[in-house]
């Protein structure tokens, strides 16, 4: 685990090949991610532009399509306005990010969707190996679980270095930390189940296309009855 600051130090002589940055809730506008992720965003860019200033070019995933606690934000057009994009724009606006050092993962709506699909699209793919993933506190223990069970799965690639990037949870009142907080202590232990159940990337894929609420044709029309405080927690 790196601290944010102690991350810039290790950017500037070793850094990543990516800095994956968790989305985490509806935006207010193409431009703005709610605060939490936009603290996410500063962090990922910081440590973007502190490598390039040594010469070392490194690669910003932001990631999310949704959740499923939230309506999605629409586009003039009708289309949808991804949380991955939003931090996207956020970060060329607000940081001067190259558009093309970014690769947004747009399918996914949950956090096991986040960690699979950021693998198998995306990181696969470009061959990545040492990555850094950035996501607020209390959003942290679940994240990395999920993250190194889905990297260490048996696939076409099984030699990642994940390192963890733990911000503050601005833009959240206490209240809301803490009903977070036991949401994602409740999931956290159905985690620990999953991981153990499914050892590979194909079964991982099998599980969220054919029995994950999100992914699956059995889930289309189905809900999760939740709060309305943990409701309005995933908005901007």
């Amino acid at each position: 685990m790196l601290s944010p600051a102690k991350s810039l130090e290790v950017a500037r002589v070793n850094p990543p090949d990516a800095v994956v940055i968790l989305g985490g809730g509806k935006p207010k506008s193409l431009l703005e991610p709610p605060r939490f992720v936009q603290n996410r965003c500063d962090i990922a860019a910081k440590i973007y532009l502190e490598a390039k200033k040594f010469g070392r070019k490194i690669h910003l995933v932001p990631i999310s399509a949704g959740t499923a606690h939230s309506s999605q934000l629409l586009n003039k057009q009708g289309l949808p306005i991804w949380e991955s994009a939003a931090s996207a724009a956020y970060m060329v606006k607000t940081h001067g990010i190259d558009s093309k050092a970014i690769l947004m993962e747009t399918t996914s709506y949950d956090t096991i969707g986040n960690a699979y699909f950021t693998r198998a699209q995306i990181c696969d793919p470009m061959d990545f190996k040492r990555i850094w993933i950035v996501t607020s506190e209390f959003h942290m223990p679940r994240s990395k679980a999920i993250f190194e069970w889905i990297f260490n799965c048996t696939g076409p690639k099984k030699d990642y270095e994940l390192t963890f990037i733990s911000t503050e949870n601005v833009g959240l009142s206490e209240n809301d930390v803490k009903t977070r907080k036991e949401r994602e202590a409740r999931s956290l232990k159905n985690v620990e189940k999953l991981s153990k159940q499914h050892t590979t990337m194909k079964d991982v894929m099998l599980f969220l296309l054919t029995d994950h609420r999100m992914y699956s044709v059995d889930g289309l029309d189905t809900h999760e009855d939740v709060s309305e405080e943990l409701r309005n927690s995933y908005k901007a």
